[in-house]
Parts: structure tokens; sequence; C-alpha cells
């Protein structure tokens, strides 16, 4: 395992709580990086639909796809209590057709 930062250490008087708060730091930035991942993927499968002529995968799904994708990484931001998701737009440069459809769940009945 991985010696925490001297930032972790003594905090709590026990090494062992402070080495495992680190792992679990540790473990949600990489869950964030996921999450990220996920969403660059669903941004570029729609970027790529765009770029090319007579595309023959369903937009809309793709569009769907990008805003789920967005809504999980603002949910799970706002639970890890980071709460200024302004510059994500930015950083991903999530497109607001996107945006519009961010928390819209669509029942599988519907997809049809």
């Amino acid at each position: 395992m991985a010696r925490p930062p001297k930032s972790f250490q003594g905090s709590t008087g026990s090494d062992t709580l402070d080495a495992l708060a680190y792992e679990a730091a540790q473990e949600t930035a990489t869950a964030l990086g996921r999450i990220g991942n996920k969403l660059e993927a669903a941004l570029e499968a729609l970027r790529r639909h765009d770029a090319t002529a007579g595309a023959n995968q369903d937009r809309d799904a793709l569009v769907q796809e990008a805003a789920d994708a967005a809504w999980i990484m603002f949910i799970q931001r706002d639970h890890l209590g980071l709460h200024t998701d302004h510059h994500l737009l930015g950083t991903y440069n999530i497109p607001k057709e996107v945006m519009a459809r961010v928390g819209v769940i669509i029942r599988e009945k519907d997809r049809a």
C-alpha cells in the first residue's frame, strides 16, 4: 500500500485510520476519473457522428448517452461536496443540447 502524504498522517492519531482515509481518497479520485472518461467517450462518439456524413447511429441516442454520463458526473461530484459544476461545461465542452437533456429519464419502452 502506498504511504499517505503527511497531511493525512497524525490527523486521527492512528496510522491505520490515516492510511484508510488516504486509500478512500484515492478510490474516490479513481472513480471520478472513470466517470470523466465515460463522459469524454460519450461526447466524442457524438462529435464523431456529427463529423461523419451518412452516419448510421441514432444521433438522439448518442445525445441521451452523453447527457446521462454528464448527469452521473454531476451527481457524483455533488455527493462528494464538489458543487462547482459550471467549469465542467468548459472542461468537457458539453454542448447545450446535451445539457438540455441532463437529468431526463427515458423509459425503456419509450426508447424503441
